[in-house]
C-alpha cells in the first residue's frame, strides 16, 4: 500500500512527534509513503527514514494537494490540511482519512464540514497504534463489495 500524508502544522510539538513516530512505524510495517509537510524540522527528520519520500515543504492545502502523487490513500493530519483532503477526492479521486479534531466549533465552516463528510474514515486522536491505523487505511480503500445476484 502506498500512503500519502499531509501535515500542515506550523509548529513542531508533541503532535509532530506522534506524526513522525507513525510514519516511522508504518515504514517498519513495510509501507511506502509520500509526505508533504509545512514544518521544515519535520521534513528534515523524515528525510532519514527509508521508503519515505518527503516532498517539498508547502504552506497551503492547494499546494499540498498538487504535490501528492498517485497514492492509494492520504492521511490528512490536523484540521489545517482538511481542505487538501477535500481537493484530493474531488480532483484526483484519491480517498483520504482524517484525524479527529478537538474543536468542533470549527465544524460550522461549510468547507470543513464537506471535508469531514467526504472522508473515507475518521481516526480518533487517541488511536496511535500504527497497526490499527493501517487497518483503517486498508478498509478505506477496499472496493465496495457488490453481492452477486443469481439470475
Amino acid at each position: 500500500m502506498y500512503i500519502g500524508h499531509i501535515n500542515l502544522a506550523k509548529s513542531f510539538d508533541s503532535t509532530g512527534e506522534r506524526f513522525i513516530t507513525l510514519v516511522e512505524t508504518l515504514q517498519q510495517l513495510g509501507t511506502k509513503q509520500y509526505v508533504v509537510v509545512r514544518n521544515v524540522g519535520i521534513a528534515k527528520r523524515l528525510n532519514y527514514v527509508t521508503n519515505v519520500i518527503v516532498g517539498p515543504t508547502v504552506r497551503s492545502s492547494v499546494s499540498a494537494q498538487c504535490l501528492i502523487p498517485r497514492v492509494d490513500i492520504v492521511h490528512v493530519h490536523g484540521i489545517s490540511g482538511w481542505q487538501a483532503g477535500l481537493l484530493l477526492i474531488l480532483t484526483k479521486s484519491i480517498p483520504f482519512v482524517l484525524t479527529s479534531v478537538k474543536h468542533e466549533s470549527r465544524m460550522r465552516n461549510p468547507i470543513m464540514q464537506a471535508a469531514f463528510d467526504r472522508a473515507s474514515a475518521v481516526i480518533p486522536e487517541e488511536v496511535t497504534d500504527a497497526a490499527d491505523i493501517l487497518l483503517v487505511y486498508r478498509r478505506a480503500v477496499e472496493p465496495l463489495r457488490v453481492p452477486t445476484m443469481l439470475l
